[in-house]
């Protein structure tokens, strides 16, 4: 008996939600539709409550521009979606493991270098970090 109710309690809430869900997915979409792709990739609609639209920014700068661009996405916004009366624009950083961490490969040129100066100097930790340094892209390979 108590599962039923549960059922029937879950499936009452899930419904209930699915109408909210479904407009921010459909705000989502039309605001990759108006950005350029650069700010595309660093913001997303967090929220939509009583015709205030609330954008989180992955950085203070991409905040920036977004709040001098809000008269425009606002306009733009309720010309497609109808009441859209405001847009906050929050700063929401994203996740280390959702940003990809950029690893530039050293030339030969300064991994020789890099070698050549760590068998220069006198035996230390120093010697030994820039070796590590020197010896990290040849241990990928």
């Amino acid at each position: 008996m108590q599962s039923k109710k549960l059922r029937a309690f879950m499936e009452t809430g899930i419904n209930a939600l699915m109408p909210h869900a479904e407009q921010v997915i459909s705000l989502r979409q039309i605001l990759g539709d108006i950005l350029p792709a650069n700010l595309r990739r660093s913001c997303d609609i967090a929220n939509y409550s009583q015709g205030k639209v609330v954008i989180f920014a992955e950085n203070s700068a991409i905040a920036a521009k977004l709040k001098l661009m809000a008269p425009t996405l606002l306009r733009d916004l309720s010309q497609r979606v109808a009441q859209v009366t405001a847009i906050d624009v929050r700063v929401q950083p994203r996740t280390a493991a959702a940003q990809p961490v950029m690893q530039r490969k050293m030339t030969e040129e300064a991994t020789r270098s890099l070698r050549k100066l760590g068998e220069q100097l006198a035996d230390s930790e120093l010697k030994d970090a820039v070796l590590r340094f020197a010896n990290r892209d040849v241990k990928k390979h």
